[in-house]
């Protein structure tokens, strides 16, 4: 199984969660809302990851507009070592977009996966994962 250990930040505040098989967390957003990532594969391997954006406004919601999704791997020094970019969306959708990457990958032990989301060229904000074997 995947073992990872998630690592939500908000602002100066930080938590550690542990997760399996298919890890999973969301991250507040640039402005509101929230940066939302799925991590899928099992031990070392990366099958495939999501990364999504969220605008919830009361009593309606936002669009998301022109997209991309980024994926980022680190190893445990700190360099990276794995990069993917999403196509741009074009266009909005309504309240929440969604960006899905094929990774296909195995990592070493210890790196960290950074899944960031952006829109109309600008970061939106990023979920992080540990992957272990």
């Amino acid at each position: 199984m995947l073992t990872v250990v998630l690592a939500v930040a908000v602002a100066l505040l930080a938590g550690v969660t542990p997760a399996s098989a298919n890890a999973s967390g969301c991250t507040a957003a640039y402005e509101k809302g929230a940066v939302c990532g799925t991590v899928g594969g099992d031990g070392l391997y990366v099958d495939w990851v999501e990364v999504s954006r969220s605008k919830p406004d009361w009593p309606f919601g936002e669009n998301v507009c022109d997209y991309q999704g980024v994926v980022t791997v680190y190893n445990s020094g700190g360099s990276r070592i794995y990069q993917q970019r999403s196509g741009v969306h074009a266009g909005c959708v309504y309240l929440v977009g969604y960006v899905d990457l094929s990774v296909g990958s195995y990592f070493p032990n210890n790196s960290k996966i950074t899944l960031s989301f952006y829109e109309e060229g600008a970061y939106q904000g990023a979920v992080s994962f540990k992957i272990t074997g």
